[in-house]
């Protein structure tokens, strides 16, 4: 059985596929004259990835955990169709695309033990944490999903104004406050300035809480000229698992990032404390160090267009201009709650 790129949707395995030069009708989705790899050729990436998972009678058929966790195929009916062929030349106890399965315990350990960590954190383990555990677990390793912010990157940041008729805030005034002046947030301790920002001018609206008839203060940021530009480790990226000899490395880490992820986007409610921020905290600032990245880029969960950006240090960007805004609607949804 030959596969083409139209029976995935990880761009690894279709760029791998479209540089092969055989072309034809696929075997599997009927596409015709596209490029052809027989199956049999991608027989070990199948056997290294199959070695991730284990049989379990609480979990997911094979082809759903794979397709739910990765969208690595077209379809569920591809997954069917290519696993069910794949499987019986495996070395595995897996002999069917429906067979129930979890990851590994290798792998649930490692991306498990930040729901452990964030307990220690909040309630026992405050400033000594087991970083050489972290070490053992992979964890210094699993942060390298990063983009380059370049000078030409806008980003921009809102403040309230809590009066109307006032003039724009200056650049000066949209920066950090003063570190004395600085409460505990998603990703900076007390006293510690981090610069938030976001990719989208809206976003910043829904960030700050505006209200209606509110008037704000938005300003554009981008990265000073001095600097070719800085590595922003990215919570939003869809990491291919394509990744041959790097499989079980890549499901952990792309694991233990979307539970980062979920913990950085979650907006803080107003019956929460700030403990609850204290293990974003911590991984931001073990990002820092461990990584040398100047910031982080995550979801935000109150405008699903845009992303937030933090900057660790926020010298290195310039305040470019601000203009005053005035919300003229706000559209509110609710759901009934059990």
């Amino acid at each position: 059985m030959e596969v083409c790129p139209n029976c995935f949707l990880d761009k690894e395995i279709k760029g791998y596929i479209i540089s092969s030069t055989n072309t034809g009708k696929c075997g599997v989705c009927n596409s015709t004259n596209v490029s052809l790899t027989p199956l049999i050729e991608l027989l070990d990436f199948f056997q290294e990835l199959i070695d991730n998972f284990r049989i379990s009678k609480n979990g997911k058929p094979l082809k759903l955990k794979i397709q739910e966790d990765w969208n690595f195929f077209y379809s569920h009916n591809i997954a069917n169709k290519i696993l069910n062929e794949i499987l019986p030349q495996l070395s595995t106890d897996i002999n069917n695309a429906e067979v129930k399965v979890d990851y590994a315990e290798d792998i649930i350990e490692s991306y498990m033990y930040w729901e452990t960590l964030k307990e220690e954190l909040k309630w026992s383990k405050r400033f000594i944490s087991n970083i050489d555990y972290l070490e053992e677990l992979g964890w210094d390793g699993f942060f390298d999903t990063q983009f380059e912010l370049k000078p030409t990157d806008n980003l921009f940041r809102a403040r309230v104004h809590h009066q109307s008729g006032l003039e724009a805030f200056n650049t000066n005034e949209m920066m950090s406050p003063k570190p004395q002046q600085v409460s505990g947030g998603r990703a900076n301790p007390l006293g510690i300035p981090y610069l938030y920002l976001c990719d989208n001018p809206e976003t910043v609206l829904y960030e700050v809480r505006a209200s209606y008839l509110d008037e704000l203060s938005v300003a554009m940021f981008q990265l000073k000229d001095e600097f070719t530009s800085i590595k922003i480790v990215d919570f939003t990226e869809d990491t291919p698992i394509f990744q041959p000899n790097h499989i079980n490395k890549t499901i952990k880490a792309s694991q233990l990032r979307k539970r980062i992820s979920r913990d950085l986007s979650k907006p803080m409610r107003r019956y929460d404390t700030e403990i609850e921020y204290i293990p974003t905290q911590f991984i931001c600032e073990y990002i820092n160090v461990i990584t040398g990245a100047s910031g982080i880029r995550f979801s935000s969960s109150l405008h699903l267009v845009g992303k937030n950006i933090v900057i660790f240090d926020q010298t290195l960007m310039h305040c470019k201009e601000v203009k005053l805004r005035k919300v003229n609607s706000v559209d509110l949804k609710s759901i009934e709650l059990k």
